[in-house]
């Protein structure tokens, strides 16, 4: 278990739905500043809640939990942390990836924004566009397909008001 999260440290297992409860208690003290507690009872501090939270971008190992934050959680806070997570592990982990996987990333990401972007605080969208913009900028020599955003943007395009909006 990790020191911050109780998430397995680097395992591809998803997390469970309690601790996506933890998590998402964890966005709500950091951003909001309702009151969370730790496992032992004691109060949750921001610095406490943003360092615990930090630790979902300690390892590429933790791509499968952000995206299953992405997937599950209700709570805009945790999405935005996930997507921002996501956007430093492919930073930080870019020459792990294949090209295979990077543009599974890539289409995950697009993905998630044609199905769920409407639906989206702007904050969360804002933070999942830059993640498109990373990885279309760190693999744009790698394949073709990265250099197809303009394409695949004009989907959104032609799609509701809201995919315009986006």
């Amino acid at each position: 278990c990790c020191f911050f999260l109780c998430i397995p440290q680097h395992s591809t297992a998803k997390m469970d739905a309690s601790q996506l409860a933890q998590v998402e208690a964890l966005c709500e003290t950091l951003y909001s500043g309702a009151p969370s507690t730790s496992e032992d009872g004691k109060p949750i501090s921001r610095a406490d809640a943003q360092a615990r939270l930090l630790s979902l971008q300690s390892s590429a190992e933790y791509i499968p939990q952000c995206q299953y934050i992405l997937d599950q959680s209700n709570s805009q806070y945790a999405r935005l942390v996930a997507s921002n997570s996501l956007t430093e592990l492919i930073t930080s982990y870019w020459n792990s990836f294949t090209v295979a996987q990077r543009i599974d990333i890539r289409n995950y990401v697009l993905g998630y924004l044609a199905n769920r972007g409407p639906g989206l605080q702007d904050f969360v969208v804002v933070s999942l566009i830059k993640l498109v913009c990373r990885i279309t900028k760190l693999g744009w020599f790698d394949d073709p397909t990265h250099r197809e955003l303009a394409d695949d943007v004009t989907k959104f395009l032609q799609a509701t008001v809201d995919h315009c909006i986006l």
